[in-house]
């Protein structure tokens, strides 16, 4: 069996995945010591973020190291903040609050904040305002929750004013996150490894902050280590996220930020019905509360507003898209038609005589095929053949253009002679050829006197000089199913018997030489 081999990542992805596998046995030993010290384990884990960035940004040089720096600065004071909890946990003492501890979350999420608005400026670019509204929808989609299941009951306690404003501060923070969180999602467009670890740890704080305040606010009963694993994973994915090579790589912006992708969609819908849906189902009374019910019914007004405008960027991209796919309708129509106008004068080109304007040897060969391969004694046609008389002479004394002159005039009075199923080409030089369909023998006569006729008068020149020019001609009638090859050679060979017999003459093959003229 032959071996296969299998690529491996690179030293600095191998550096990431090695520090999330490190990162998840301290939290497997935080959920199964079961003494005190258990509590410290924290940590380690938000200490060795700050190592892991700091680390990180010096290996893989991102495009910009503020937004990393601010990251690292503000897990510093969230390990002291950790140190200063796990060590009352130590103790069995009860952490006052608000106290030293809250002041350092506080300063570490504000240090968030500035970081991630530093990300998102240079990761997004520009402001892309269809990215924004669906930010926005999804920050007052989420502060319905907030407000319904976190603010309002912490409001309706019987908390003082300074703990009451200190708690409040942690979810709107939270919402303040979740709005730049939004922004990186929604545009962006190639996002790295490196993006989407960040955006996890987002995520996952925003939903461990979100579900420690919920519990305490109902008083729902859910294991407090539940959220603290969530902050455990949070920090994991961020050092992760600096460590990860593709940090080093910047993001692409999205294109076309208007479009509206099916997931996207479904995401806000349910977030916009989730006002109403809180008041229908009356979440804890709220209808009954002038003040939470008047703050629900401002959300809800506001995420229509932003819906409504959402979909006017949404109907101004479809009526982009729309006019860009008429033009490129209209380009590609008038291309196709400018290319078969091209290949019509190509093929006219490849079978007309480009002076004359007269069929070409090529095209009456394929005449010939069709004409000849059908006739009998019943429905005969004839050929002939013609050789000018003289017109070396034209191009010696007056020109090439006054010979050209002539050929013109020569090609107009031979197709004023014929009907129009009758095809005259040019064969090149003086030479010319006449296919005559469903004439007999007799008319085939007639036919060639009235082309000797043609020469009867003189050719008038631009410059009024008149010039005399005749012709010779050679004839076939053709009775039977003949290849054009074997008719050509036979009016040739007519054409020669009349041009021997001396200028302004015609002979027919297998018929006794005869001066019509």
């Amino acid at each position: 069996m032959d071996k296969v081999d299998v690529p491996l990542p690179s030293r600095r992805e191998a550096a990431a995945w090695a520090y999330a596998a490190a990162g998840t046995a301290v939290i497997v030993a935080y959920l199964v010591t079961s003494s005190a010290a258990r509590y410290m384990l924290p940590v380690v884990i938000s200490a060795s973020v700050v190592f892991a960035i700091v680390v990180g940004v010096i290996r893989n040089k991102p495009p910009s190291v503020l937004p990393w720096y601010l990251f690292a600065a503000a897990m510093a004071p969230f390990a002291a903040a950790d140190t200063i909890w796990g060590w009352y946990q130590v103790r069995g003492v009860e952490v006052p609050f608000p106290g030293v501890a809250d002041w350092l979350y506080l300063g570490t999420y504000l240090l968030f904040t500035a970081g991630l608005v530093t990300l998102a400026r240079e990761q997004a670019g520009r402001l892309h305002w269809a990215g924004l509204l669906d930010a926005g929808i999804v920050t007052l989609g989420a502060g319905t929750l907030s407000w319904a299941f976190i603010i309002a009951p912490y409001l309706r306690s019987e908390m003082s004013a300074w703990p009451l404003a200190m708690t409040i501060v942690y979810p709107v923070t939270d919402l303040v996150l979740l709005s730049i969180a939004a922004r990186l999602m929604f545009t962006t467009g190639t996002r790295t490894p490196s993006l989407i670890l960040v955006i996890g740890w987002l995520l996952v704080l925003l939903a461990a902050d979100g579900l420690y305040y919920g519990t305490l606010a109902t008083e729902t009963v859910i294991p407090e280590d539940v959220a603290e694993v969530g902050w455990m994973v949070s920090s994991l994915l961020l050092g992760a996220a600096a460590l990860h090579s593709s940090v080093a790589r910047p993001t692409q912006v999205a294109e076309e930020q208007e479009k509206l992708p099916r997931r996207r969609l479904s995401i806000l819908i349910a977030l916009i019905l989730m006002g109403p849906m809180i008041v229908l189902v009356n979440v804890d009374g709220i209808r009954d509360q002038p003040l939470n019910i008047t703050v629900v019914v401002g959300l809800m007004a506001s995420l229509s507003l932003l819906l409504l405008l959402r979909i006017a960027f949404l109907a101004q991209y479809a009526q982009g898209r729309a006019t860009e796919a008429r033009t490129q309708a209209e380009a590609l129509s008038a291309s196709l038609q400018e290319q078969a106008e091209l290949q019509k004068q190509l093929s006219y080109q490849a079978t007309h005589d480009p002076l004359t304007g007269l069929a070409n040897r090529a095209l009456l060969n394929e005449r010939l095929e069709s004409v000849l391969g059908r006739c009998s004694a019943d429905s005969p046609s004839g050929l002939l053949m013609l050789d000018l008389d003289g017109f070396k002479d034209v191009n010696d004394t007056l020109g090439h253009s006054a010979g050209d002159e002539v050929l013109v005039d020569v090609a107009q009075r031979l197709t004023a002679r014929v009907r129009k199923q009758d095809m005259v080409a040019r064969l090149g030089g003086d030479e010319f050829a006449l296919l005559v369909d469903g004439v007999d023998e007799s008319t085939l006569h007639d036919n060639t006197r009235r082309i000797l006729d043609a020469f009867k008068d003189p050719f008038t020149l631009a410059h009024g000089h008149a010039v005399h020019v005749t012709t010779s001609v050679g004839a076939r009638s053709i009775t039977r199913p003949t290849p054009p090859s074997e008719a050509l050679r036979d009016a040739d060979t007519a054409l020669y018997k009349a041009k021997t017999a001396g200028k302004n003459q015609a002979a027919f093959f297998e018929s006794p030489e005869r001066d019509i003229s």
